[in-house]
């Protein structure tokens, strides 16, 4: 499992639109310097709680502005992701499996910075809070060298699908931060054909190499050559 991270990082989202260097989006940059942590949702749309774990999960955001950012992960091997509709990506289910997921987990699972807690890699909703209040509050200083980079390009407000709470199914629902695809070079980034640019994102995040934990992450928005300033 200590390498799972890497083989992630090498997966392109099939069926993705692959933008010349020199039209491409400005770069992320660092941004200010404090620490950005990862709530990584593993969700999907026949998962009728996780509706109210994704809203959960947006309070978090909002809670912690500018040190927190959340990754939805929709992973093709739990059947909540499976049926008609499809919003996973080969990135999102390598992640899930190599970190032990399958058909039986049970979902919304969340996880802070690809790092375990309580000794387990999934948790559930009602653990998110104080898996960001405790991430918030580590006094133990990250590496500064030696760190591995990867990207993970984020589409927000995707419309589609989910199965909701009450039980009826919301056919004009929108997926937050959803991911769409990963890779370990600025210049191999890849967005899925069809996205709507304005709802895109990019994240980069900074690893440490003898654990795979997340030790960082700037967000930017996602601009091509045609749109943005």
């Amino acid at each position: 499992m200590k390498r799972f991270i890497y083989i992630v990082l090498t997966l392109m989202m099939a069926g993705c639109e692959v933008i010349p260097y020199e039209e491409r989006y400005q770069p992320v940059v660092n941004g200010n310097s404090e620490r950005c942590h990862v709530l990584i949702e593993f969700t999907g749309f026949r998962c009728v709680n996780c509706p109210e774990a994704s809203e959960l999960a947006q309070t978090l955001q909002e809670t912690y502005e500018g040190k927190l950012v959340v990754v939805s992960m929709h992973p093709a091997s739990n059947p909540f992701t499976q049926g008609k509709y499809d919003y996973t990506c080969p990135a999102a289910d390598s992640i899930y499996r190599l970190m032990g997921g399958d058909a039986s987990t049970p979902f919304p699972a969340g996880n802070v910075d690809m790092k375990p807690f309580e000794g387990e890699w999934f948790a559930n909703s009602s653990q998110w809070p104080t898996m960001v209040y405790e991430a918030m509050n580590e006094t133990d200083q990250p590496k500064t060298d030696g760190l591995k980079t990867c990207y993970w390009v984020v589409e927000d407000s995707v419309l589609g699908v989910q199965a909701m709470p009450d039980g009826s199914v919301n056919d004009h629902y929108y997926h937050r931060h959803v991911l769409r695809s990963a890779c370990d070079r600025w210049e191999d980034v890849q967005v899925p054909d069809g996205s709507q640019y304005e709802h895109l994102r990019l994240i980069k995040l900074t690893i440490d190499p003898t654990n795979n934990y997340i030790v960082n992450a700037y967000e930017s928005a996602f601009y091509d050559a045609g749109l943005g300033d």
